[in-house]
């Protein structure tokens, strides 16, 4: 299982395994989208069973469970939520690959999207997958107050920071089961060590094509924003500086510049070779 905040090249991930492993892997991203349902099942370590009581998500752990004649790898950020069920069924069997993005052009990224609690886009997405402080067990409930302050932008630096700090606690809840943390700008950027370790993780046999993978991007999602962001409010919120530092990055050290540049009024930017902003995204 794959844990992220999306728009970390989680939709490259999926097809380079499809092209160079084919049938003998089954990869899938977002198979059921939001229905995860992280507003009632959230850090559920006391009950984690409790989300099969949604249909589409009890059918498709049913399927995940039977999926025993080859290796099962699943994409997409709104899984985060039935980590803890998956731990509970399969033990050490699970292997949870934590692919991280520096939060500044991760939240600005959602920002093009609208990807935030309350957002006018209003959709199943918004409502069910994006976290916001009146959220059950969420880190950072003090933000209720004050949500209504905050810009979008700040709105998705809370919760790409929620789902990294659910990840450094899943790591340490769980320590029996095999957890990898691996940066997408390294993994993008062709590492060849870090992807050898990645396919190690996966118990994948190591292919030299993944190097030739990292010169290609796979968008399914192409939007812009007419916003003006300031990346730098993100001094404002210690715990995302924090969470940030955790996971191996510095919250300030981005190109403001050319973040500006290349997200304020342009297509939506995923990842390029350097982390920053270009007119093609992967999620």
């Amino acid at each position: 299982m794959v844990l992220s905040t999306g728009r970390c090249g989680t939709q490259w991930l999926t097809r380079t395994i499809a092209d160079l492993y084919g049938d003998t892997v089954r990869v899938e991203h977002e198979p059921i989208g939001p229905p995860y349902s992280r507003l009632r099942f959230l850090c559920s370590y006391e009950d984690p069973a409790a989300v099969l009581s949604l249909p589409e998500v009890r059918e498709h752990v049913e399927m995940v469970a039977s999926a025993t004649d080859r290796p099962y790898v699943e994409t997409g950020w709104p899984l985060f939520a039935a980590l803890p069920l998956f731990a509970s069924m399969f033990g050490s069997e699970l292997r949870v690959i934590h692919l991280t993005r520096h939060p500044v052009p991760s939240a600005l990224s959602h920002v093009a999207h609208s990807s935030y609690a309350g957002s006018p886009r209003d959709d199943a997405y918004t409502r069910l997958a994006t976290l916001g402080p009146s959220d059950r067990r969420v880190f950072q409930p003090d933000y209720r107050e004050r949500w209504h302050q905050l810009t979008p932008y700040e709105k998705c630096l809370f919760w790409v920071t929620e789902v990294g700090m659910f990840g450094l606690e899943f790591e340490e809840r769980f320590p029996e089961i095999a957890f990898l943390r691996i940066q997408s700008e390294r993994t993008l950027g062709g590492d060849r060590q870090l992807l050898r370790a990645l396919v190690r993780h996966m118990q994948l046999a190591w292919d030299e094509r993944w190097l030739d993978h990292t010169h290609e991007r796979v968008a399914r999602w192409n939007h812009h924003s007419d916003l003006d962001v300031d990346p730098l409010l993100i001094e404002r919120h210690s715990a995302a500086l924090a969470t940030a530092e955790r996971l191996g990055y510095s919250g300030t050290d981005v190109d403001v510049a050319a973040l500006r540049e290349r997200y304020h009024g342009t297509p939506d930017a995923g990842l390029d070779r350097v982390g920053r902003f270009e007119s093609s995204s992967s999620r």
